[in-house]
């Protein structure tokens, strides 16, 4: 089952092309300025669990994932766009580019990406050793830990991934 949310954070951009000093000036008449409005959203889908049990087979599913997100982000954009188009008395025209925002140095990866989402055992690795630890209950019945810790292969498959996007829409 895909979900789709729309991150709230969106900016409007109006941007307009400058020409050189005054040489072309007294030439020609400067051009109507560009008009966009630039929004930026997330869509997420959930990663198909059903796959091998290796980093390589995880790494495609959590790909095949983001590839459907991107739809529903840039449809989000749309809609966060018609919002803010609406509320500046503006009519929001075809697409015009889209991009994928830089990763957050705060956050350690994609805006509102899913934790494992980029693997937990590294940078696309989805399998490795699991350590756990090993705990007992003392003579009043409370668990404590020992010390030592258990070790065993395993793979941890993402719930979903989230794509975000910005997207660029001409105005009128």
């Amino acid at each position: 089952m895909l979900a789709r949310h729309s991150v709230p954070v969106a900016a409007a951009v109006v941007t307009a092309a400058l020409l050189p000093a005054a040489a072309t000036e007294a030439q020609a008449p400067a051009p109507a300025p560009a008009r966009t409005i630039t929004a930026i959203a997330a869509g997420r889908a959930t990663v198909n669990k059903d796959v091998a049990q290796n980093s390589k087979a995880i790494a495609a599913a959590v790909e095949a994932a983001r590839n459907r997100a991107i739809p529903l982000a840039i449809a989000s954009a749309r809609e966060e766009a018609q919002r803010l188009a609406a509320a500046g008395g503006l009519t929001l025209g075809p697409l015009v580019s889209v991009s994928e925002p830089e990763p957050s140095p705060f956050f350690g990866g994609p805006v509102g990406a899913a934790y494992g989402a980029e693997g937990t055992f590294g940078p696309g690795r989805f399998c490795g050793q699991i350590r756990t630890p090993i705990r007992r209950r003392d003579a009043r019945g409370v668990l404590r830990n020992t010390g030592r810790v258990r070790s065993r292969f395993g793979c941890r498959v993402p719930g979903e991934v989230a794509q975000t996007v910005s997207a660029t829409f001409a105005i009128s």
